[in-house]
C-alpha cells in the first residue's frame, strides 16, 4: 500500500500543478523523512489507537496524536456525507493500514508517512440496516458495504451509482475542508483498492 509521490498531482480526474509545500503549520512538518543509512530504524513515536466515536474504525488505527485529531474531523465528514446519501452514517470505517514501519515504495531512503503514524489507508465503509426505512426506500434500508475497489467511479444499477457518488462527494468534501494534505486513490499506482490519506508536508492529490 504505497504512497510514493510522482511530480504531478491530479484531483478527481483533472491534472493540477506540482506538489506544493503547505503553509498551514502541523507538528510533524519538522520531522525528517529521509535518511542516509538504509538500515536506520523508524523513529520512536508515541502512538495511540483511534477507534472512532460515532463510527467504529475497524481495526482501530494506530496513529500519532496530531493525526488522530485529523481522523476525528474525517469521521465527522464521513458521517455528514453519508447522511446525505443514505440517511445514516456507516457503522464501520474499514481500515486497511495505519502505522507501519517502512520506507516509501521504491524509495528506500525516504520514510513512509505510515512509519510516522501520520497516515491511514481506507478500503471502504460498512453500513448497518436501517429499520426505520420502508422496504421501498432508496437508498437501501438493509445492510451493505461500500468499497473503493468496487464502487469508485463505477456505473451500473442505482445502488452502485449511489455508492460511487457517495465516494466522490466524500473526497471532494475532504479536499474542500483540507482535512488531509495527501489524498490518493485508484488513479495512483498500487491504490486500486483503497484511499490513502496523510499529513505529509506537501499537498498531493491523485484520486
Amino acid at each position: 500500500m504505497s504512497e510514493s509521490r510522482a511530480p504531478v498531482t491530479k484531483g478527481l480526474g483533472s491534472s493540477q500543478a506540482a506538489s506544493t509545500v503547505n503553509s498551514e503549520p502541523y507538528p510533524l512538518d519538522v520531522w525528517p523523512r529521509t535518511f542516509a543509512d538504509p538500515e536506520r530504524s523508524c523513529p520512536e513515536i508515541e502512538l495511540r489507537d483511534f477507534a472512532g466515536a460515532e463510527i467504529s474504525f475497524a481495526p482501530a488505527a494506530r496513529v500519532i496524536e496530531p493525526f488522530a485529531s485529523r481522523l476525528s474531523q474525517f469521521e465527522h465528514v464521513v458521517a455528514a456525507v453519508a447522511r446525505r446519501f443514505y440517511e445514516r452514517p456507516p457503522s464501520k470505517v474499514l481500515v486497511a493500514s495505519s502505522y507501519d514501519c517502512r520506507s516509501v515504495s521504491g524509495k528506500d531512503q525516504r520514510l513512509s508517512e505510515h512509519a510516522l503514524g501520520n497516515a491511514i489507508d481506507i478500503s471502504g465503509f460498512q453500513f448497518g440496516a436501517s429499520p426505520d426505512w420502508p422496504d421501498t426506500a432508496m437508498p437501501l434500508p438493509g445492510a451493505f458495504d461500500v468499497w473503493v475497489e468496487r464502487h469508485w467511479h463505477k456505473t451500473g444499477d442505482p445502488a452502485i451509482e449511489r455508492h460511487a457518488r457517495f465516494l466522490d462527494a466524500l473526497t471532494r468534501e475532504l479536499l474542500e475542508r483540507r482535512i488531509f494534505r495527501t489524498l490518493l486513490g485508484p488513479s495512483h499506482p498500487d491504490h486500486a483498492d483503497h484511499f490513502h490519506f496523510d499529513m505529509a508536508p506537501t499537498d498531493y492529490v491523485n484520486l
